[in-house]
């Protein structure tokens, strides 16, 4: 090649390469970080992927890809998945990969993955967005500090777990009830906070609900039998995550225990009663409508509150409690969203996902995109509401 053709060769380059960088760039990439597989995530995934494909960021056979948990880089967004299976040194592990591969938004599923990923990346001078979903304890783990009192780049969606509506549910199961028993783990505040709530109510309902801590799974042996020994008439856990469910529920079947859960879909994993906050769903359709107007430029995530919801509902397991040798009380069944006998609900719920109507109502798209921008636009922070917040915070501590 002559000087004059490498010289010519040199210029084209120079000039394409800023564009061909420019285009790139144009594509954003969202990294899906997830503390563990669960149905709650579940539900608030399929609700962020069902809000990407009708607004078109994803294709039909990018979905396939994506319900495989396949990471993609498409022709309009590139997403990247992770898992941390449950274990902190692999949530920083996955971080550190999506923020190495560019992640412009990274959308956080339970609080546990939220907190690590928010104190990954708060110190940097332009941190990737934040939007999480399925977190109920923002607030408490130092994330944001009110739904307007956040850091600018957090956005989120926080489901409320109302304890005043789910220990109730003891006595709706046996009104003569005077002991319950609690688990919960000093490592995870939300559920130390849970238990500490639980306690209270209880005792204003003339219920004594003992708690015991664990650590490991294996604790889960002793933490039965003594609040077995204390006089429990029935277990009930805070919203909680650890991986000793399966041990938990064969120890309430050894010792003829129902077992309350704070989400109404551990009844579907065989909880004898699951009551809680029930949308997570379209918790994520949210999280969803604030990704897709992010990624679109439609709203500024440092003026937008985090979004809060408290729906109520419970469900019952019959299985469950006849494995525990337990009849469950007219009043709960009466009441109950669904209920789970012989591995199903005759209500149409599914374990994998388990709440109705979780799919988007067929709408055209700009008549959808209008919708969603005005809720969000709903939920603007006033400089009045962060004042208002600011001087409850200030009364509070």
């Amino acid at each position: 090649m002559t000087k004059k053709a490498v010289l010519w060769l040199t210029m084209i380059l120079l000039l394409v390469g800023p564009a061909a960088l420019a285009q790139d760039d144009s594509v954003a990439t969202v990294a899906f970080l997830k503390w563990g597989d669960s149905s709650n995530v579940a539900l608030a995934e399929k609700a962020i992927l069902d809000m990407l494909q009708t607004y078109e960021f994803i294709n039909e056979e990018e979905r396939a890809l994506l319900d495989n948990e396949r990471s993609i880089e498409g022709e309009n967004i590139n997403i990247i998945y992770g898992d941390a299976l449950f274990d902190r040194m692999e949530a920083n592990v996955i971080i550190d990969e999506a923020i190495d591969k560019g992640a412009d938004v990274l959308v956080t599923f339970t609080t546990q993955m939220t907190q690590i990923a928010y104190y990954a990346i708060r110190d940097f001078l332009d941190p990737p967005k934040l939007i999480f979903t399925v977190a109920s304890g923002p607030y408490i783990t130092g994330v944001a500090d009110a739904s307007c009192v956040k850091p600018d780049f957090v956005i989120g969606t926080r489901p409320v777990t109302n304890y005043e509506d789910i220990v109730p549910l003891l006595l709706m199961q046996d009104p003569d009830m005077k002991v319950a028993g609690a688990i919960y783990s000093p490592q995870q505040r939300a559920s130390e906070v849970g238990v500490a709530r639980m306690q209270a109510i209880g005792e204003s309902l003339g219920l004594t609900i003992e708690a015991e801590s664990i650590i490991v799974t294996p604790d889960l042996y002793q933490a039965v039998e003594n609040l077995a020994d204390k006089g429990a008439e029935a277990i009930i856990i805070p919203i909680f995550t650890f991986q000793g469910f399966n041990l938990l529920l064969s120890l309430s079947h050894d010792y003829g225990l129902p077992v309350v859960f704070s989400a109404p879909q551990n009844a579907y994993r065989g909880g004898t009663i699951g009551g809680g906050f029930y949308g997570l769903y379209r918790q994520g359709v949210i999280a969803g409508n604030m990704l897709v107007a992010h990624l679109n430029g439609d709203y500024d995530i440092a003026t937008t509150s985090i979004y809060e919801s408290d729906d109520f509902a419970f469900a019952v397991n019959l299985d469950a409690a006849d494995l525990q040798d337990v009849e469950v009380s007219q009043a709960l069944l009466d009441g109950a969203a669904y209920i789970v006998e012989g591995g199903e609900s005759a209500q149409g719920v599914t374990a994998q996902y388990p709440e109705a109507d979780i799919v988007l109502p067929d709408m055209p798209l700009e008549e959808r995109r209008a919708a969603d921008l005005a809720f969000l636009a709903g939920l603007e922070c006033t400089p009045e509401m962060i004042a208002e917040q600011r001087a409850a915070l200030d009364a509070a501590e």
